[in-house]
């Protein structure tokens, strides 16, 4: 019974070994450098608040390199549910400031929220935070 008790532990020990080990990083044999762009942006900030009959929407990045144009959307959903319909409350494109401001003038009561989008040259996109206004009435 021992016996068998420690092949056992040892064959464990073996396997979690190779399991877990460094991998093997080959060379590349051809020789050849790849040079990528990187373009990147993050939000600094994102504000909401109610003004007039409307939301105002500002944000903040740290870099509008390689920013085509920015979308706000909004949805009356849940943000966290992946299935939850954004609507696009507004567009301005990208004009290599730091700080922007968009006005929806399209509200109804309730809990609104906002996030911004920036859309990318190469295609891709970054999304801000959520921000949450609620509107009791018009």
């Amino acid at each position: 019974m021992k016996t068998h008790f420690s092949a056992f532990a040892f064959s464990v020990m073996i396997i979690s070994a190779a399991a877990f080990s460094d991998p093997v990083i080959l060379a590349d044999t051809k020789g050849t450098a790849k040079v990528e762009q990187v373009l990147s942006t993050t939000f600094d900030f994102v504000r909401t608040h109610r003004q007039g009959k409307g939301i105002s929407v500002a944000w903040g990045v740290t870099s509008s390199n390689g920013v085509v144009k920015f979308a706000v959307k909004k949805t009356y959903e849940d943000p966290s549910d992946p299935y939850a319909y954004w609507e696009e409350a507004a567009t301005t494109s990208c004009n290599g400031s730091k700080s922007y401001k968009v006005k929806d003038e399209n509200v109804f009561p309730g809990y609104i929220n906002y996030r911004v989008v920036a859309e990318m040259a190469d295609g891709s996109t970054v999304e801000s935070a959520v921000k949450t206004v609620h509107v009791v009435s018009h």
